[in-house]
């Protein structure tokens, strides 16, 4: 993803919280209820995979920038993140049952 893409992304992720995005169950199905809370730590890898292309591009985003500001990160390094994320992906193609939040910690300040 080039620079200028990630930066407008995330310029729209940080300002709307991505309140558009779906809500889908552990099995991939969307949810026909009217909750609108995720609780980050049950997500698993296999949550991210199963998504659309569209919601698994803002659940990236949105995942990069929660742990951003959990630490306290004030610079975007582009290229960074987007190195993450391919080892973010990788990781949940190998393990889709870990936790999301968990595969994040690991791989977005490294």
């Amino acid at each position: 993803m080039n620079q200028l893409k990630w930066i407008a992304v995330l310029s729209t992720a940080f300002l709307f919280s991505i309140p558009s995005v779906s809500v889908y169950g552990q099995n991939g199905t969307k949810q026909e209820n009217d909750s609108t809370r995720v609780n980050l730590e049950s997500l698993d890898c296999r949550y991210l995979l199963k998504l659309p292309g569209e919601d698994k591009e803002a659940t990236m985003i949105y995942l990069h920038g929660f742990m951003s500001g959990k630490n306290s990160e004030l610079i975007v390094d582009v290229e960074k993140l987007s190195e993450a994320s391919e080892k973010i992906i990788d990781r949940c193609i190998n393990r889709p049952n870990e936790s999301l939040l968990r595969v994040f910690e690991r791989y977005h300040s490294n």
